[in-house]
């Protein structure tokens, strides 16, 4: 996981972290989006990593993209 978030830091993206969870908490890969062409900028990044996106206001996260202790620390750093 740690190589996509350096792609996509390397491409200016900010990346976090979103809640995807109901009753627990459940975090996943985000990214932040100001526009709509970065939709598929990311997603040309991503490439075929198995993450199917979804769009929640300005963020672009992944599901299948969950977030462990390692990786929170590595995007929170």
């Amino acid at each position: 996981m740690k190589h996509i978030i350096d792609a996509l830091r390397q491409e200016k993206f900010k990346v976090t972290i979103y809640d995807n969870g109901t009753d627990k908490v459940d975090f996943v890969l985000a990214v932040v989006i100001d526009e709509p062409i970065d939709i598929w900028c990311v997603a040309t990044i991503i490439g075929n990593a198995g993450a199917l996106p979804f769009v929640e206001g300005r963020y672009l996260f992944f599901p299948g993209l969950q977030i462990d202790t390692e990786t929170y620390d590595y995007i929170c750093a």
